[in-house]
This record gives C-alpha cells, structure tokens and sequence, in this order.
C-alpha cells in the first residue's frame, strides 16, 4: 500500500512500499494501489521500475522468478500515471486479481502433467521382485486416480474459460469458476503429486528430477492469490442461488476466437456476489444416466436436503472451519456439471467420464465424513452427513480398459530435456 499526496495541478507524490508482486524489478509498468492522503480515496496507479525514485528492495523468493518487494520513496506522479481512483480505483485492484487467479490453475495443470509423465516413465521401468512396479494393483490405482484427476482438472479449466471469455455485466458467472480455477484446481495438482509421490518415493527427492521442483512448487499455488479460506468465502457467497434460484443464460460455446475480451479490463463493481445467478446445474447433470454419475447425483440431493432441512445455524455461518467442507462439497457439484458440459461439447467417452466420477463420489464422501467430525456439527447435520457417504460403482472391467486405453501407452511418450 502506498501513500499518494496531493501537490497541486494535477500532480502528486506517492511514498510507501509494496510487498509481493512479480516482475516488478522488469516489467514496463508496475500497478500500485495507495489511498490519497489529501481526500483519503483509493488511488490505483502505474510506476516506472527505472525511475530513480522506484527502489527495488529484493526478491522476496529463492528462485529464478522474480517477486519484488519495492519502494517509492518521494516518486512523482502526474494524472497520466493515475489509472482511478475512489471505489472503482477498490474495484479495480481487485478485478485484476481475477486474472491471476486463473493463471494459478493452468499452472498446476503442467506442473501436474509433467510430473505423471515422470513418474510413470520411471514406475514403468523399475523392476522389483520380478515385476515392473506398475505391475502391482495399488500402483495402477495411484495411477488411475492421478490421471483421471489431471484430465478432471484439464476440462473443469477448460470450461471454465468459456465462461470468463464470455462474461459481460449480465453474465458473472466466471466469478463462481474462477476462484475454482485458482484454489480446486492447484489442490487437485497437490493430491496428483502426492499420488505419484507415494508410487516414486525415495526418486521424488532426487536433484536430477523434474519432480523435486514439482513437489515444492504446487504448493504455492493454492496459497497465491489468497489463501483455500479465503477462495472458499467468497465461493460460498453463490451457493444459495447456485442450488435454490437458478437464472435463464443462453448456452455458452466453446470460446477460442482470437479476439479481444474487453470485459476482463474492465469488470465492474466488486460488490452484490450474493445476487448472482446461475443457471440450473441440472441441464448438465440430466444428460448423463451412467452408474457413478448417478451416484454423484443422489449425494447431491442429499446435500440439497440437508442445506434446507439442517440449514447451518448463524454461529456455524460465521465458522469458516465448518464452511470449508461444505463449500467443498459445493463445489465439487460445479465442478462435475462443467466436466459434463465439455463431455457433451466434445465426447471425450463414457469411460472416462465414469472414472472421474469415481474419484468424485469418494472426495464428496470425504468431504461429508470431515463434516460430520467437525465439533459444531448438529445430530440432525451429522445424519446427513452419514447419508451422503458412498461407494463407487466397482467395474474391474472398467478400470483394466482405462489403464490400458489411457494409461500404459504413455510410458516413455514423454521426457523434458534436461
């Protein structure tokens, strides 16, 4: 936060300093958020790295990427360098967090992909005991799991890109899938590296590994751009309209024109969250009669009871620590309906769609279990609890058919250059 003072004719001097912001020390322009000592108003302005009166303090991080901590120290500015002020200058700080945001989720998309290929090139060509380690049943299922959670992650983000190339005034509905973006999609990267860490072990420490950098680094997504609590607040905010008063939306293709998304430069006021629609996640849902998909839609009317008939009482509203798995089971509902819409744009099979909603019925049951547990929780929440925890669909034929479809014939297809 910086400090702007008035001097007159439309010129001001600002001093404070900024901690953590990246490309500081090269970027052209370095956006800044102060308030005006003068009239006490918000101020959202750009700053020049090479002026003398920007002093680069350091790099907050030990690595090759560049997060600055900097200081202006009497740096003058001028209305050209003013981007706005008052409250849209509040909105648009924070508008612009939306965009990094979404970078977040991509990142743990390659760092993830990268990593599986690594660990199954390696899994695939050790030997133990006779048999190669993808040999044994529970390393196929470490695989199977971390697989169907990369490509989950791949059309959930995909989707979700849709959305934000398509929002207007009218239509925010990114604001749900965005932070999803940011804080599902890096965890869901934590548990595949987690996953392919338990199948690689000893190897996952080693310095001549891709996975090394992989194992340290997917843990800082989730926790840039505000913290899995924070995410959380702010997602819980749509979940009364979310499952209790759906909107009317035209059907949103997939978006890959090469144009300009003008609205992400200028998304308007932060506030009125709680008033957005969406529209009624059951059109995807409906489309899809398969045994897991069925599964994950009786969890789902279980959650819509228990939201109605055990509704959080207003101590357990403010406690984000009971919210949190609630909002996870929340979210894994979105999470499954926007899957399903990219199936049904660009039919990437049954199958796999089935073992998605594998892992999905077993995370929502975790979800439930941790709820249950929690200290707060009402008998009457405790027995819905109970009632949402369910097992998949068992098809040996299915998982035997998805490893050797999906899974075996990645071995050695993929190495980085050292």
């Amino acid at each position: 936060m910086q400090d702007g003072t008035p001097l007159g004719d439309g010129k001001y001097v600002a001093d404070g300093g900024k901690y953590y912001i990246g490309n500081a020390n090269k970027a052209a322009f370095v956006s800044t958020f102060a308030k005006n000592s003068g009239t006490n108003e918000y101020t959202f302005f750009v700053a020049d790295p090479e002026h003398e009166n920007y002093d680069l303090v350091q790099n907050v991080v030990d690595w090759e990427g560049y997060v600055a901590e900097y200081a202006l120290n009497g740096y003058p500015l001028t209305e050209n360098e003013i981007l706005s002020s008052g409250q849209e200058a509040w909105d648009s700080a924070l508008n612009t967090i939306n965009v990094g945001k979404f970078n977040l989720g991509w990142a743990a998309i390659g760092i993830s992909t990268h990593a599986f290929y690594e660990g199954l090139n390696h899994a695939s060509n050790r030997n133990l005991y006779g048999k190669f380690v993808t040999d044994f049943p529970h390393i196929k299922q470490m695989f199977v799991d971390a697989y169907a959670r990369l490509v989950a992650m791949k059309l959930f983000a995909q989707r979700a890109t849709d959305y934000v190339r398509s929002a207007s005034e009218n239509d925010r509905r990114y604001l749900l899938y965005n932070p999803m973006v940011k804080m599902k999609v890096p965890t869901q990267g934590e548990t595949i590296i987690n996953l392919i860490w338990d199948v690689i072990a000893a190897r996952g420490f080693e310095k001549d590994t891709y996975f090394q950098m992989a194992a340290v680094d997917i843990r800082a997504l989730p926790k840039l751009e505000g913290t899995v609590h924070v995410n959380m607040a702010l997602i819980i905010k749509f979940m009364t309209n979310y499952f209790f008063n759906p909107g009317e939306f035209n059907s949103i293709p997939k978006q890959d024109s090469s144009v300009c998304d003008e609205f992400l430069f200028n998304q308007g006021a932060t506030k009125g969250l709680g008033k957005i629609q969406f529209h009624d996640y059951n059109i995807a849902y409906k489309t899809i009669d398969t045994p897991n998909v069925n599964i994950f839609k009786e969890q789902i009317e279980i959650l819509k009871e228990m939201l109605i008939n055990a509704t959080p009482d207003k101590d357990q509203a403010k406690n984000m620590d009971f919210l949190l798995y609630l909002g996870e089971m929340f979210t894994l509902v979105a999470y499954g309906q926007l899957i399903i819409e990219k199936l049904n744009m660009e039919d990437f099979g049954i199958d796999l769609l089935e073992q998605i909603f594998d892992f999905m019925i077993r995370d929502f049951s975790e979800y439930a279990l941790k709820l249950y547990s929690k200290t707060d929780t009402t008998a009457k929440q405790m027995e819905y609890c109970l009632k949402i925890v369910k097992k998949p669909v068992t098809d040996i034929d299915r998982f035997n058919k998805f490893w050797n479809d999906h899974i075996s014939k990645l071995k050695d297809l993929y190495e980085m250059t050292p």
